[in-house]
């Protein structure tokens, strides 16, 4: 474990090719004003973010940093978890090989967004309930409404996990009891405590929150969703890890009430399944992002191990299908996650590739930015740059601003001197997009009754309309910045020269 934390962060400090996220980079932005909340989630990724960055500065570094660290700890919960339920230090390496043979779960120990926090919180919370139920301890009571309440700073699904939870206590006959007891009730409500500052911060801020969450959650049955749902999570695990991961839960209803570790199983399977089933089901209603299910996987992990480690001896039945589902993962991630560090490795390959798609009958070629899922990631610290030699053309005090919030947030960070940045998508009268947190902060907007920006240029990153050029008194398309890695054009950007703001009048319809 030691070997891996020294490992990542040397990939970070030396010469990394993956800057921010925009999420990343919109995080770090909400720690430079710490609140009680903010508009899509609670404080605490910013206020991790901040203390990282008030010992490191202001670095892609330390933005990162505490991603490894709640790794390493999640790491140390699931070894904890595996020798309390099955005695197994074996067992405990065998999981935390399988975790690190899928190359998105490293992503989460490198990327610093809200998931870090809130899978350590699910991962905290699963292990001091077996301590209150198992080991019948009444200190793990309240430490675990601790943990929830501050999962739910986190994000807001952490208190999903009671749900989990409290289907566990109805289907364990030793463990109903506590489904009256106050004990549970107690951890409830302090748990619901912790939602106090994000209940005072929306009162404050015409409940947007509840409106953004409202929005995801969407309206109307999409009957397919729930088929590019499963599809989607088969193909971030790999086909391969989610057989496993079938086999593990079919094996749990099937057989598990003959198993000497039968309530263990029943527990993980139940956290970790419950969630998955309450993420399926909000599928009939909205587009579920390939994180959101995340945190089951926490138990289901643990679950597939433990299903291998009884399929993979000598007298187990097909042993030789599992055995070659696992050679597959494992393959597939000595392959893949050195890739998923540096995808332009791939690059001198898109030719081959299509050709070889051209034979199956796929007409359309591949670019590397299509076959790169990281390529989002680059190209921040060259737009900063661009950006800093077009603003010193214009008069002193001029600004920046982008109609992307994640752009937006790429700009503060990278941009040298790292300023103030604007969003502007929100104003648009057609199509206007949706609310952010910049548009909550006074001292960012762009109305002309409240702005401060009156008179002064600025500079445009993305898009232009008729909104933005009736804004000013003049706009110049400026030449646009490309981005060549490795001498392969990845992605471009449109920038504008904009002079004499005069303020944008916001939409009478926010959309949330």
């Amino acid at each position: 474990m030691a070997w891996g934390v020294r490992s990542h962060w040397q990939y970070l400090t030396h010469n990394c090719p993956l800057g921010l996220s925009g999420d990343e980079a919109h995080y770090w932005d909400w720690s430079r004003q710490l609140g009680l909340s903010y508009y899509s989630k609670g404080p605490v990724v910013a206020y991790i973010i901040r203390a990282s960055c008030a010992c490191l500065g202001e670095t892609m570094p330390a933005v990162r940093l505490p991603a490894m660290v709640l790794a390493v700890g999640t790491a140390l919960l699931t070894y904890w978890l595996i020798v309390k339920l099955f005695r197994s230090d074996r067992l405990a390496l065998g999981s935390a090989l399988l975790s690190h043979c899928v190359p998105v779960f490293i992503a989460g120990s490198i990327l610093m967004t809200i998931d870090p926090p809130f899978f350590f919180c699910w991962a905290a919370a699963t292990c001091l309930a077996v301590k209150a139920i198992f080991d019948e301890s009444k200190w793990a009571w309240p430490a675990l409404g601790v943990v929830v309440g501050i999962g739910f700073l986190a994000k807001y699904a952490m208190l999903l996990w009671f749900v989990c939870f409290g289907v566990f206590l109805y289907l364990d006959p030793a463990s109903r009891k506590y489904l009256k007891s106050p004990r549970l009730w107690v951890a409830v409500g302090i748990s619901l405590l912790f939602t106090m500052p994000v209940l005072m911060w929306n009162a404050q801020h015409g409940w947007v929150s509840f409106k953004h969450v409202n929005h995801q959650v969407g309206t109307g049955f999409k009957w397919l969703n729930p088929v590019e749902f499963i599809a989607g999570q088969a193909g971030i695990v790999g086909l391969s890890l989610f057989f496993i991961l079938l086999g593990a839960i079919n094996y749990v209803i099937r057989f598990a009430q003959a198993d000497a570790h039968r309530r263990a199983l029943i527990y993980l399977t139940t956290i970790g399944l419950c969630f998955f089933g309450i993420v399926g089901i909000d599928s009939f209603r909205t587009k579920i992002q390939p994180n959101w299910p995340a945190p089951a996987y926490f138990t289901l992990m643990i679950l597939a191990a433990y299903f291998l480690s009884l399929r993979l001896k000598a007298s187990a039945p097909n042993k030789w299908w599992w055995r070659g589902n696992l050679v597959f993962v494992v393959i597939t991630a000595f392959i893949l996650t050195p890739v998923a560090h540096d995808f332009s490795v791939v690059y001198p390959y898109v030719p081959a590739i299509n050709k070889i798609l051209a034979m199956v009958g796929v007409k359309k070629g591949r670019t590397p930015r299509t076959i790169d899922p990281t390529y989002k990631l680059r190209g921040g610290a060259e737009l900063g740059q661009r950006v800093q030699e077009e603003l010193a053309k214009l008069s002193p005090g001029a600004f920046v601003f982008s109609d992307d919030y994640q752009e937006t947030a790429i700009l503060a960070f990278y941009v040298p001197g790292q300023p103030r940045t604007y969003y502007s998508g929100s104003y648009k009268t057609i199509d206007p997009a949706r609310f952010c947190q910049y548009d909550m902060w006074p001292d960012r907007s762009l109305e002309p009754e409240k702005t401060l920006l009156k008179g002064k240029d600025a500079i445009l990153v993305g898009g232009m309309n008729n909104d933005i050029r009736g804004a000013f008194a003049s706009v110049q398309r400026l030449a646009p910045l490309t981005i060549y890695v490795h001498g392969y054009n990845l992605r471009g950007y449109d920038l504008w020269a904009c002079r004499g703001f005069k303020g944008l009048e916001r939409p009478k319809n926010g959309n949330f």
